[in-house]
C-alpha cells in the first residue's frame, strides 16, 4: 500500500506521504510553543530571578501529564487521534489568546501565568499518545526509525527558530505578542489536521469494555516485559537527573552571559542544534541495540551537563550546550522508536501514555527539586550532584538490561 521510491527515507517520507504534511504542520505549531516556552521562562526569571520559581513553572507545564496520560493513552487506543489532536489544537490556541490578553492588559501575573501554562500543559497530555501513536499510520513500519527520528529533527528545529525568534521578540515588542503569534500557527496546525487521512490500524480500536480494565492492561504489559520495563526506568532517571535542567536555561545563561535575554537564546538554539544532529544521525536499529545504547547517551548526557554549568565562557557554554542537546535527544528518540518496535499495535497508545508521563513528568520532577537545591548550594554544585547521581544509577542498571536484552521481541 505505500510506495517506495529510490528517494532517501527522509525525503521519501516527507515526499511521498502524508507524514510530511504532518511534519509541516506540527513543526509551525511548535515553533509558537517554543516561542512560548521561553517568553514563560523570561518572564518567571524576570520576576522572581529565582530558579525555583522556574522549576515550578516547569511543573504547571510537564506534570499535568501525570494524571492525564494513562487516561490519554487509552483515549488514543479508543478514539480517532486525528479528531483528538485537532480539537486540542484548537483549545490551546483559545489558551494563548487569552494569556495575550491578559498580559497586554496587565492582568497576569506569577500565579496567573502558571496556571494558565499548567492548562497548556495539560492538553498537551491529553494529545500526547494519540499524536505519538499516529506516526505507524502515516508511514511504513521499516520506515519508523527514521520518521520517529526526523519528528525528533522537527521538533528541535523548532527548538532552534522558536527560542530566536522569540528572543528578538522579548527585546523589540511586547512580550504579549509571542503568544498571539503561538495562538495563530496553531490554529494553522488544526487546519492540517483537517486534511490528514491515516491508514487504517492493524488492530481495530475497542468501542466497548472498562476504560480502567484497559488501562490497567497496558501497565500489566509494561511490568511484564522486562527490557520495555527498563528502558522506561532509564528514561525516568535521565529525564529527572538531566533533562529538567534544559527548563533551567535562564539561570545557566545568567551566569555565564551579561545579557540573560541573549544568553537564553543562544544556549537554547545551541542545544536544539545539537538535537538536530543527534535525531539526523539516527538510523533504522534494532531494538536490542536500542536497548544499550540508551544507558550510553543519557551517561553522555550527565557529563555534558556538568560541563555545561561549570562553564564561564561563552563559547564553551555553546559547546557544552550542543553536547546536551545531542545526547539527551538520541536518549529520547532510542526510547520511543523501541516502544514503537516492540509494542503491538493495540496496546500502542497506552504505553505511549506512559512514556509520555515519564518523558514530561519526570524533568518537572527534576527541575523542582534542582530549582530548589540551586537556590541554596549554587547551580553547578545542585547539577553535578544530580548528573553523578545519574551516572551512578545507569551503572547498576547495566546488568539487569544485558538480561533483558535476551526477552526482546519485535512486534508485528
Amino acid at each position: 500500500m505505500w510506495h517506495r521510491g529510490r528517494l532517501p527515507a527522509p525525503l521519501r517520507l516527507l515526499l511521498e506521504t502524508q507524514f510530511g504534511v504532518f511534519c509541516a504542520g506540527n513543526g509551525l505549531s511548535l515553533i509558537g510553543t517554543w516561542m512560548q516556552r521561553i517568553a514563560c521562562s523570561w518572564l518567571v526569571w524576570d520576576w522572581t530571578h529565582s530558579a525555583f520559581w522556574l522549576g515550578i513553572l516547569a511543573a504547571g507545564d510537564l506534570l499535568p501529564v501525570v494524571l492525564i496520560g494513562p487516561f490519554a493513552g487509552v483515549a488514543a487506543d479508543r478514539w480517532d487521534r486525528v479528531r483528538q489532536n485537532m480539537l486540542c489544537q484548537l483549545a490551546s490556541a483559545a489558551l494563548a489568546v487569552l494569556t495575550a490578553l491578559l498580559l497586554a492588559t496587565q492582568y497576569l501575573g506569577l500565579i496567573g501565568l502558571v496556571l494558565l501554562i499548567a492548562a497548556q500543559g495539560t492538553l498537551t497530555a491529553v494529545v500526547q499518545p494519540a499524536r505519538l501513536a499516529m506516526v505507524q499510520q502515516m508511514v511504513p513500519r521499516d520506515d519508523l526509525g527514521p520518521a520517529v527520528a526526523l519528528n525528533s529533527v522537527v521538533i528541535n528545529l523548532t527548538r532552534l527558530l522558536g527560542p530566536a525568534v522569540a528572543g528578538v521578540m522579548i527585546l523589540y515588542v511586547d512580550t504579549a505578542w509571542i503568544f498571539a503569534v503561538n495562538a495563530v500557527v496553531t490554529l494553522l496546525f488544526a487546519l492540517v489536521l483537517m486534511r490528514l487521512r491515516l491508514a487504517p490500524r492493524t488492530t481495530p480500536p475497542r468501542s466497548g469494555g472498562s476504560f480502567f480494565g484497559e488501562m490497567g492492561e497496558g501497565f500489566a504489559h509494561i511490568l511484564h516485559d522486562p527490557a520495555l520495563r527498563l528502558i522506561l526506568l532509564v528514561m525516568l532517571c535521565g529525564g529527572a537527573m538531566v533533562r529538567a535542567m534544559v527548563e533551567l536555561v535562564p539561570a545557566i545563561a545568567a551566569g555565564t552571559f551579561a545579557n540573560d535575554a541573549t544568553g537564553l537564546a543562544v544556549l537554547s538554539g545551541a542545544a536544539a542544534i545539537g538535537a538536530v544532529a543527534s535525531g539526523l544521525s539516527v538510523g533504522r536499529g534494532r531494538a536490542v541495540r536500542l536497548l544499550f545504547g540508551v544507558l550510553l547517551w543519557w551517561g553522555l548526557g550527565g557529563v555534558a551537563a556538568i560541563v555545561l554549568t561549570q562553564a564561564r565562557h561563552p563559547v564553551s557554554a555553546v559547546v557544552a550546550a550542543i553536547g546536551v542537546g545531542f545526547t539527551i535527544t538520541r536518549g529520547l528518540v532510542s526510547t520511543q522508536i523501541f516502544v514503537q518496535l516492540t509494542t503491538p499495535d493495540r496496546l500502542r497508545g497506552r504505553v505511549l501514555g506512559v512514556h509520555g508521563i515519564i518523558a514530561r513528568g519526570s524533568p518537572a520532577l527534576g527541575a523542582l527539586t534542582i530549582g530548589f537545591a540551586a537556590d541554596r548550594i549554587g547551580l553547578a554544585r545542585a547539577v553535578c550532584i544530580s548528573s553523578g547521581a545519574l551516572i551512578l544509577a545507569l551503572l547498576a542498571l547495566t546488568p539487569p538490561v544485558r538480561r533483558a536484552a535476551l526477552t526482546v521481541k519485535e512486534a508485528p
